[in-house]
């Protein structure tokens, strides 16, 4: 009697409203418990997890290979600086000497 009251207080597309609502929480509830549908979530769990590992495994790698790669790299810049090393060098020339040769030097008139 008590849903009768409900259903009369209700307009048909209220009671219509609610009927959809009921059917829906039923339908969550009854997905929520479904075997087939925990075992569909637990393989799609998996299947992230597998591919998450992939990727991580591959990240690792490619690291690996470009910290390689940067450990030549820097093999041949000690190679090359070392040659740059051995070269000769050229004379130094003091402050000083540059100094006395700037008071040698006559300087010229300007022409206005």
């Amino acid at each position: 009697m008590n849903e009768d009251q409900e259903t009369e207080k209700l307009s048909r597309k209220e009671y219509a409203k609610k009927l959809r609502r009921e059917a829906y929480q039923r339908a969550k509830e009854y997905k929520k418990n479904d075997p087939r549908e925990i075992a569909r979530k637990e393989k799609a769990k998996e299947q992230r997890r597998e591919a998450y590992q992939k990727a991580k495994e591959r990240n690792k790698a490619a690291k690996k290979e470009k910290d390689k790669k940067t450990k030549l790299d820097l093999k041949e810049q000690l190679v090359v600086a070392s040659e740059l090393d051995e070269r000769p060098l050229a004379p130094v020339i003091s402050l000083d000497s540059v100094r006395q040769k700037a008071a040698g030097r006559k300087t010229r008139p300007r022409d206005l």
